[in-house]
């Protein structure tokens, strides 16, 4: 079973600083509290897997599969449940407009499918938060 989650927001940032921010693996436990923690190196590249730990201490690997300018892909996994996140970016002025969606599987993910409900959202007000202070 795959649950779906999708939103949109108009961030005041340029897109560039987004981005950063998104491509900041190290930082993302700081405004994702699905992460309990990430390790792995400060500059990212394509498919390096960063050792994960997911709330309830369960532990996976995490790597970004498309880093575009106007596209960032990070897919996750833990036993039982994986995620795949698109964040596109499109620049307005001093403000970009963030989609995020993502997709599950796996048999957790069939089990938390309705817990996931809004997440999109809260995880772009998140984002959104960041670059603001």
């Amino acid at each position: 079973m795959t649950a779906t989650g999708s939103a949109t927001l108009h961030i005041d940032a340029p897109r560039q600083r987004v981005r950063a921010v998104l491509l900041d693996a190290l930082s993302l436990p700081s405004w994702n509290p699905a992460f309990v923690s990430l390790a792995g190196p400060a500059v990212v590249a394509l498919g390096t897997a960063y050792r994960i730990t997911v709330r309830p201490g369960l532990k996976g690997t995490l790597a970004y599969e498309a880093m575009d300018l106007d596209m960032v892909r990070m897919a996750w996994q833990v036993p039982g449940f994986a995620e795949t996140g698109d964040w596109r970016l499109v620049a307005s002025g001093d403000r970009t407009l963030v989609h995020h969606d993502f997709t599950h599987a796996g048999p957790i993910a069939a089990v938390l499918r309705q817990a996931y409900e809004g997440v999109a959202e809260l995880r772009l007000g998140r984002l959104a938060q960041v670059l603001h202070s």
